[in-house]
């Protein structure tokens, strides 16, 4: 039975920075500048795995793989308001499924993996995207409750950016410039 280390061994040119794969490019933006933690540019495998657009399923930008930890990063250069939910939802859904065949076909088991999925926003600088990101401190936005109760995965995290930066250290004892 092979391990993460094998899918990490085998997408060597997806391997990518979190500033490469925070860039939204729409708006020629990067949500983090870090360049020194390696990580999986999930968006990049799913890209090449499925050239025509019109069959290619929605996918998270990022992996991080610590351990037996996969965290799924899906980076968003908009505050939370202007998120779409259902868009948020199928990243999870079809980005895990993909990610699960391609653990499958290099004979990897998924169950000896904790799955976090974590969706990084925009700062909320303006007062009432401030009140409002108070509030809804430490919950799981954007529908994504559901699929922690499911059992897709084990943890979601619905945060602006500096609390992922802040979580990052905490839990991996390593900077993270964002």
């Amino acid at each position: 039975m092979a391990d993460i280390g094998q899918f990490i061994q085998s997408y060597q040119n997806c391997h990518s920075t979190f500033k490469e794969t925070s860039l939204d490019s729409d708006n020629n933006e990067k949500l983090c500048t870090n360049e020194s933690q390696m990580v999986i540019n999930f968006d990049k495998i799913i890209k090449e795995k499925y050239p025509d657009s019109y069959e290619r399923p929605k996918s998270f930008d990022a992996l991080y793989v610590y351990e037996n930890n996969i965290f799924c990063i899906e980076f968003k250069n908009q505050k939370p308001s202007q998120i779409i939910n259902q868009d948020i939802c199928e990243k999870l859904t079809e980005g895990k499924a993909e990610l699960d065949k391609l653990l499958q076909e290099l004979n990897i088991q998924s169950s000896n993996y904790d799955f976090a999925y974590c969706v990084a926003y925009k700062k909320c600088i303006e007062p009432r995207d401030r009140y409002k990101c108070g509030i809804d401190k430490g919950k799981i936005m954007f529908g994504l409750a559901q699929y922690k109760q499911q059992g897709l995965v084990k943890e979601i995290f619905t945060e602006d950016v500096n609390f992922f930066t802040k979580q990052f250290k905490k839990q991996f004892q390593k900077e993270l410039a964002c």
